[in-house]
């Protein structure tokens, strides 16, 4: 393997198809998971459930929210939306460690023409991911944008078919 893939502080490398999380966030380099941190309900909902994508926090009574501003309390990457939460135990799963992650442009806080390659991204007060240049606040780096996850079987197969465009990142945390 590449020096960039032994680079990944605690990732494992997904051969062949892209691992396709849930619609919104596929891993090609799969960092560690974490799911054992019961959800703050009332903040998922408040985003209408759409936490796949979105950035993780501890919450002050140990559940698991959404980072706020700059980054603020930042954890990890929600790997699901509430909905798909694994036999609706309302416990989080989000990666941590390092990774790289593709994010659909629907669960971003802005644009994605707005990210540019090595810029650093932060999380907006609704735990979307933004663009920053103060490396200090960042939760990752844009290492693709505006193309589809590589290793992905659809990626020739256009953007209706990936579900729109994906933001690639490594994640800082």
């Amino acid at each position: 393997m590449s020096d960039y893939y032994n680079a990944q502080a605690g990732g494992h490398f997904v051969f062949g198809p892209t691992y396709n999380s849930t619609n919104y966030v596929r891993a090609a380099i799969e960092g560690s998971l974490n799911g054992f941190h019961e959800v703050d309900v009332e903040a998922a909902q408040a985003v209408n459930g759409e936490l796949a994508g979105k950035i993780a926090a501890i919450t002050a009574d140990g559940k698991v929210g959404l980072a706020g501003a700059d980054g603020a309390g930042a954890v990890g990457l929600f790997r699901e939306d509430l909905k798909d939460m694994v036999n609706a135990s309302n416990n989080a799963t989000f990666y941590f460690r390092g990774g790289e992650y593709h994010i659909a442009e629907s669960r971003l806080g802005e644009t994605i023409d707005k990210f540019t390659l090595g810029s650093y991204v932060t999380t907006d007060a609704n735990g979307a991911l933004v663009h920053t240049a103060d490396a200090t606040k960042a939760v990752g780096i844009v290492i693709e944008n505006e193309v589809y996850p590589a290793g992905n079987m659809y990626r020739f197969a256009g953007e209706q078919m990936n579900g729109g465009k994906m933001l690639g990142i490594l994640l800082k945390l």
